[in-house]
C-alpha cells in the first residue's frame, strides 16, 4: 500500500463520517424545533457544509470526466453562499437580532455570492480537470481569486464584529466565549480555509490537503457543542459514542485494507445513518430490559409534579425550600443557573434567598434597576416570561439575553407577588416544550403556596416565641423585682453590687418592653426635629464631633415619637461607646427615598447613622440584632438595645441594617416608609 492509497482511504472513511455527523446535527436542530433564527441559519449552513463534503468524496474518485465538471460546479456554488451564512449568524450570535434584514450591507453579500455562484455556473471559475496522485484536481481560472478573496474580507467583518462586542462586553462568561471565537475557532477556520483554497491555486497537489475538508467539519461540530447549539441530553452522548467507535474502526480500516474504493464511501453514509438509529433504539431496548431506562429528556412530567406536591409542604424554612425548588428546576428544566427572588415591603422591594449559576452581584444589579422592564412586566403581567417567544430587538429579550435568562417565573398567591424564579444559561438558543412551561406553571402555584405556608407557620411561632418570653420576663420581673429593690437598698456602700443590681433590674425591665411592647401612638414628626431631640438628651464628649446631613425635603412622617426616640437614643449610645477616648465624629444623613419600580409606589424616609468608632468584627455582623448578644459585657452592655431597635424601626414596617469594618467604624442604615 503506497502513502497515497492510505491517506485516499483515511480522508474518504473519515470524510463520510463527518458527512453523517453534519447530518445529524441537522436532523437533531431540526427535532430541538427552538424558535429562534439563529437555528435555521446553522441548518443551511451544515447543509451546504454536507454538499461541499459529498463533492470532496466524489474527487477521491480518481476518474476525470463530464461528471466531475457538474460537482466542480455544484461544489463553487455552494461554497459561493457559506459566507454570507457566516456573517448573517456571527450578527444574530452577537444582537440576537432576526436576519436577513433589508441593509445595505447584508444585501451587499447576498448579491455578491449571487454574482460568483453565476460564475461558477457559467464554467468561467474552472479550468477543466485533471487526475494526479490518484484523486481529480480541478484547475481553476484567474476568476478563482474572487473566493479567498471574498472569504477574507468576510473574516474581517466577523472579526471586527467580534472586537467591537468584546470591547463593549462586561461580563465574563460572554468574554470567554468571544475569546474562543477570537483566538480559536476563527484563526483555525481561517488556516484551514486557506490551506484548502491557496495551495492547489499554487499548483501545489496532494490528496492530504483534502483532509482540511475534514478539519473544518470538526470546527463546526466543536462550536456546536461549545456554544450550546445542541441540547446535551442521552440520545446526544449516545451517538457521540457510535461516532467515536466509527472513527476508531474507519482508522483501522485504511490502514488495514489496500484501497476503498470510492463507492464503498458513499455506500457508508446511509449505511452509518441506519447503524446509528438501530445503535441507539437498541441502546434503549437493553436499559428498558434491565429496568433502568435511561433519562428521558421529554421528563415524565407526572412523576415530577408528583415530587414537587409531595416534597413543596415539608419544608418550614425559606432557605432550604428555595434549595429543594432551584435543584429540581434545573433538572427538570435542562438550565444550569437558577436564582429565587422573593418579595418584600422595602425600598429595595426584592432580595436573593438561593441563587446557582448566576453571578450575584448581576442580578442584584438587575433587581436594583430603577423601572426595569424585566421586573415591571413580571410585577404588572405575573405571567412566565420566556425569553425564545419574544422578539430579539424587544428590549425586554435583550435584557434577559444580557443577563442570560431563559424563565421568568413568578410566584403568585391570592393576587400578591411573592417572589419569581429565574432559570438560564449560557446556551444563546434552547427549546422550551409545552412540558416544561406546564411544569413552570405548575412550580409558580407549588412554590408561592409553599412561600405563603412558610410565612404563616413563621408567623404561629414567633407570636408563640414572644408569649412564652413574656411569660418569663414576667416571672423573673416579680420574682426579681423586690431582691432588687433590697439590694440596691442595703448596698449603698457597695458599689460593685449596686452596679450588679442596676444591671439586672434594666435587663428586666429591657426584656419586659422586647416581649410586651407598646401600642404605638402614631403621630407626624418631622424626623429631623426627633433626631435633634434625641440627641439633646446626651451628654456628648467635646472630643467627637456631630456632622448633621438633613434634607429639608423630607416631608413629615408618622411615627411613635417615644418608642423611635428610643431606638434613636441606643444607636447614638452604642456609636458614641464605639468612639469613645477618642477624637472622632458621627454623621447622621437624612433623605427622601424613591421607589425602584412604579408596581410598588411607597416613598420611604433614610436615615443613615455613621461613626468612625472600633467597629464590629464581621462575624458578629449577623448577630448583633439579636436579643442578649452583646460584645460589651464587661461595660454593662444587656444584649437587648439593638434588639429593641430593630423591634421598632420593624413595627414601623422598616427596615434597619449594618455595615462594619473593624478598625474602621460602623454605618446603619434605617429606611422607614411613609404608609397611607
Amino acid at each position: 500500500m503506497t502513502m497515497n492509497d492510505l491517506l485516499s482511504n483515511l480522508n474518504g472513511l473519515l470524510l463520510a463520517l463527518m458527512i453523517v455527523i453534519h447530518i445529524w446535527i441537522i436532523i437533531t436542530l431540526y427535532h430541538q424545533n427552538v424558535p429562534s433564527v439563529f437555528i435555521p441559519l446553522y441548518i443551511y449552513f451544515t447543509l451546504l457544509l454536507v454538499i461541499i463534503e459529498v463533492c470532496a468524496l466524489f474527487f477521491l474518485r480518481g476518474v476525470p470526466d463530464y461528471k466531475s465538471e457538474h460537482v466542480i460546479k455544484i461544489q463553487l456554488i455552494a461554497i459561493a453562499f457559506i459566507p454570507p451564512l457566516l456573517y448573517y449568524m456571527c450578527q444574530n450570535y452577537l444582537v440576537g437580532s432576526n436576519f436577513p434584514s433589508f441593509n445595505i450591507k447584508n444585501f451587499a453579500f447576498f448579491i455578491t455570492s449571487l454574482v460568483i455562484s453565476g460564475l461558477a455556473l457559467s464554467g468561467l471559475i474552472s479550468d477543466g480537470i485533471i487526475k494526479q496522485h490518484g484523486i481529480v484536481i480541478t484547475l481553476y481560472t484567474k476568476y478563482f481569486w474572487i473566493y479567498p478573496i471574498y472569504f477574507y474580507i468576510t473574516f474581517g467583518f466577523i472579526i471586527n464584529l467580534l472586537l467591537r462586542k468584546y470591547q463593549s462586553e462586561k461580563r465574563k462568561p460572554e468574554l470567554e466565549r468571544l475569546k474562543i471565537l477570537l483566538r480559536l475557532i476563527i484563526p483555525a477556520a481561517i488556516l484551514f480555509f486557506s490551506l484548502l483554497v491557496l495551495l492547489p491555486i499554487w499548483d501545489i497537489q496532494h490528496p492530504a490537503i483534502l483532509f482540511n475538508y475534514i478539519f473544518l467539519g470538526f470546527t463546526v461540530v466543536f462550536v456546536a457543542f461549545k456554544f450550546q447549539i445542541i441540547e446535551f441530553d442521552e440520545n446526544v452522548l449516545r451517538s457521540l459514542y457510535f461516532f467515536e467507535i466509527s472513527g476508531l474502526l474507519f482508522i483501522l480500516a485504511a490502514i488495514f485494507f489496500k484501497e476503498v474504493r470510492t463507492e464503498i464511501f458513499f455506500l457508508l453514509i446511509p449505511l452509518l445513518l441506519l447503524l446509528l438509529f438501530t445503535f441507539q433504539n437498541l441502546q434503549i431496548f437493553i436499559h428498558e430490559s434491565i429496568g433502568s431506562r435511561p433519562a428521558d429528556p421529554d421528563f415524565d412530567l407526572e412523576d415530577e409534579l408528583e415530587v414537587l406536591i409531595d416534597e413543596t409542604d415539608k419544608y418550614i424554612d425559606k432557605q432550604a425550600l428555595s434549595q429543594f425548588i432551584g435543584d429540581l428546576s434545573l433538572k427538570v428544566l435542562h438550565c444550569t443557573k437558577c436564582t429565587v427572588i422573593t418579595s418584600r415591603f422595602d425600598v429595595r422591594p426584592y432580595q436573593i434567598i438561593y441563587i446557582d449559576g448566576f453571578p450575584k452581584a448581576e442580578i442584584e444589579g438587575l433587581l436594583s434597576r430603577t423601572n426595569s422592564p424585566f421586573i415591571e412586566t413580571m410585577e404588572y403581567n405575573r405571567q412566565i416570561i420566556n425569553k425564545f417567544e419574544l422578539s430579539p430587538q424587544s428590549e425586554l429579550y435583550q435584557m434577559m439575553e444580557t443577563y442570560h435568562i431563559y424563565l421568568g417565573i413568578p410566584l403568585v398567591s391570592e393576587n400578591n407577588l411573592l417572589g419569581f424564579i429565574l432559570l438560564g444559561g449560557e446556551r444563546k438558543v434552547m427549546r422550551i416544550t409545552k412540558k416544561d412551561l406546564k411544569f413552570a406553571k405548575f412550580l409558580s402555584l407549588r412554590a408561592a403556596h409553599a412561600f405563603q405556608n412558610i410565612d404563616k407557620i413563621q408567623e404561629v411561632v414567633q407570636s408563640q416565641k414572644m408569649a412564652d418570653l413574656g411569660l418569663v420576663a414576667s416571672q423573673l420581673a416579680h420574682d426579681f423585682q423586690s431582691f432588687i429593690t433590697l439590694v440596691k437598698l442595703q448596698s449603698s456602700e457597695d458599689e460593685k453590687l449596686r452596679q450588679h443590681a442596676n444591671y439586672m433590674e434594666k435587663l428586666v425591665r429591657d426584656l419586659l418592653n422586647y416581649t410586651r411592647p407598646k401600642e404605638l401612638q402614631l403621630s407626624a414628626v418631622n424626623i429631623n426635629q426627633l433626631i435633634d431631640m434625641t440627641l439633646d438628651l446626651l451628654n456628648i464628649p467635646t472630643e467627637i464631633v456631630i456632622e448633621k446631613h438633613y434634607s429639608d425635603s423630607i416631608p413629615q412622617i408618622n411615627v411613635d415619637a417615644d418608642q423611635m426616640r428610643r431606638a434613636l437614643l441606643n444607636l447614638f449610645e452604642n456609636s458614641i461607646i464605639a468612639v469613645k477616648d477618642k477624637p472622632a465624629r458621627i454623621k447622621i444623613t437624612t433623605r427622601p427615598l424613591r421607589p425602584l419600580t412604579n408596581y410598588r409606589r411607597n416613598t420611604w424616609l433614610y436615615l443613615e447613622i455613621l461613626d468612625d468608632g472600633s467597629g464590629i468584627p464581621e462575624e458578629f455582623l449577623d448577630k448583633i440584632f439579636e436579643p442578649f448578644f452583646t460584645t460589651r459585657k464587661q461595660q454593662g452592655g444587656n444584649g437587648m438595645g439593638l434588639a429593641i431597635v430593630k423591634q421598632i424601626i420593624s413595627r414601623h414596617k422598616g427596615f434597619i441594617d449594618v455595615t462594619s469594618k473593624e478598625g474602621k467604624g460602623t454605618i446603619f442604615n434605617i429606611r422607614l416608609p411613609y404608609l397611607r
